[in-house]
């Protein structure tokens, strides 16, 4: 089995060394070909430096890549994905909170079923209680609008390398892996792991940055908005229109009206029924176009039999 495994750098200044030489001893202890793909993304520290240093030490296990600016940890690993060989790809983060050693129960998970994504389930963060409490009402908020989206996602996960593949050519216009993946294939499944305290550093992802990353998976991902005004514009057009007939039989049955009211009635509800009804067909036009303009490859073959 050959590993790559993917690693976004971003402020790994004081954890890369050490997390490199787990991944050393434990590839080595289970016998397994690895390579280690570092993708600096721009961070605000020296880990540029570090990831050279052990480029230089490590020639043949190490790949690096610098991106020209920072474009996130999801567009970080897509890069990786380009210039991964391995037969399965692990990504993980830089700050050890992932334990190398644990990529072994991602093996074992994914071998038990051919599965085409593992994701490692954190049996306890250990994150501060309010980052727990957000993140897990972000990822149920999530979850409801992505209801395909496997309900352990993590950045802690292997891939068979034909499903990571498959991301590379997709375009959106927000990038969101594990929509991607949710698109591509639902044969995925997750195991429990390790969570641990950041070794060095802080994290990149403030409150407010969780808040704007689940709003624009949200909106970028799932069609429950556009749903919810389409379904909205209907039953108030089909409201709208009731009372305006209710308005206009009463005028033409008992003539009890203000003068006037009826037409103004009339003209204000369908009116205004007829334009929500209007902006939720284009909702749902809009959305078609946005479907079609993220270059999701119409189909994804994860094998190809040869004829016998």
């Amino acid at each position: 089995m050959f590993l790559s495994i993917i690693i976004p750098v971003y402020n790994g200044e004081g954890t890369l060394n050490q997390l490199f030489h787990q991944i050393k001893v434990f590839c080595e202890l289970k016998h397994y070909s690895f390579e280690v793909v570092l993708v600096w993304d721009c961070g605000p520290d020296k880990s540029l430096e570090v990831i050279i240093s052990l480029k230089n030490k490590f020639p043949t296990l190490i790949k690096a890549i610098k991106l020209s600016r920072n474009f996130g940890q999801h567009n970080a690993i897509i890069c990786g994905f380009e210039i991964a060989k391995g037969d399965y790809i692990i990504t993980m983060d830089e700050d050890l909170q992932h334990l190398p050693d644990d990529i072994e129960f991602l093996i074992q998970k994914q071998k038990e079923g051919d599965f085409d994504v593992v994701y490692g389930n954190y049996e306890k963060r250990k994150h501060s209680g309010f980052r727990n409490i957000t993140s897990l009402l972000l990822k149920r908020f999530i979850k409801i609008g992505i209801p395909e989206l496997h309900q352990d996602y993590s950045a802690f996960r292997i891939l068979k390398s034909s499903t990571a593949k498959s991301t590379i050519e997709m375009r959106n216009s927000y990038t969101f892996l594990d929509g991607y993946i949710s698109w591509i294939t639902t044969n995925t499944s997750s195991c429990i792991v390790s969570h641990h305290e950041r070794a060095a550093g802080s994290s990149s992802y403030s409150i407010k940055k969780l808040i704007a990353h689940s709003i624009n998976i949200f909106v970028t991902f799932s069609d429950l908005p556009i749903k919810i005004v389409t379904w909205s514009s209907i039953g108030f057009f089909l409201f709208t229109f009731g009372y305006s007939a209710w308005v206009l039989l009463q005028k033409l049955i008992y003539n009890n009206l203000v003068p006037g009211f009826a037409s103004m009635i009339i003209l204000l509800s369908f009116g205004i029924g007829s334009i929500l009804l209007a902006l939720g067909i284009l909702g749902q036009y809009l959305h078609r176009i946005n479907l079609k303009t993220t270059k999701r490859p119409n189909f994804v073959c994860s094998e190809i039999f040869n004829e016998i």
